[in-house]
């Protein structure tokens, strides 16, 4: 008798867990391959304000550049990974690194992977990482970033039309979120949207000319920022 209410026990809390399981797998969606990169230069140093830049392939892109504009104003290191927004890789690995490592300033984007994932899920992913930021960031001052346009004829996705209605779709959460929350928007869309010619062949990462303006722009944005708050201090 008790072998078998203890086996009914087992199948109670199984199913439970095994439902979970099948909805985690159904849930996230990866793509063929994850990537993931970390860069902190300087790490050892701390006479001068530290800069870490989330975001993706694009983000790495023009990482160089608001890199040597900050140079002798702000130590600047970078995120970038392909984990679409509600994957908890993404935010196990950002809550790792702000945990152990102090950022004054943190500039994060994440809208052109995980394609798969209606905007309900990415809002709910966004918040989250909102949230994490917030909690683990040792009073990093926040900075989100729109997405940048996909160009027509772009093959990695769906239609032109969907491309660029989910991009517009994720910009609007941003944009709703990060005023919920008291955080600035650098609206990186409006940089290239209208210049063709700043993109490379793939019609979604930038040539040498696209990369300056976008890392001319987030560089505005972080000196703006970090001149403000020395001026309070």
């Amino acid at each position: 008798m008790k072998i078998l209410l203890l086996s009914m026990l087992l199948m109670i809390v199984a199913i439970p867990l095994e439902t979970w399981t099948q909805l985690n797998e159904n849930v996230l969606r990866y793509e063929d391959t994850e990537w993931s990169n970390v860069w902190i230069p300087s790490a050892n140093k701390s006479d001068l304000p530290r800069v870490l830049l989330i975001g993706n392939s694009i983000t790495q892109g023009y990482y160089p550049v608001v890199e040597t504009n900050l140079k002798g104003k702000a130590y600047v290191a970078r995120y970038t990974s392909s984990s679409g927004i509600i994957d908890p890789v993404l935010h196990n690995e950002i809550k790792n690194l702000i945990t152990h490592h102090k950022f004054d300033l943190i500039h994060f984007n994440n809208g052109l992977h995980g394609i798969e994932y209606d905007s309900a899920q990415y809002e709910k992913g966004l918040k989250k990482l909102v949230r994490l930021l917030e909690k683990h960031g040792q009073g990093a001052e926040l900075i989100g970033a729109t997405s940048t346009r996909v160009l027509p004829g772009y093959s990695g996705w769906k239609s032109d039309e969907l491309n660029l209605k989910m991009v517009e779709i994720r910009n609007e959460i941003m944009f709703r979120i990060c005023h919920e929350n008291g955080i600035e928007v650098d609206d990186l869309f409006e940089v290239t949207v209208d210049h063709p010619e700043m993109y490379s062949g793939d019609k979604i990462h930038y040539n040498e000319t696209g990369y300056q303006a976008l890392g001319r722009q987030v560089t505005s944005l972080i000196l703006k920022k970090l001149t403000n708050n020395n001026n309070t201090n």
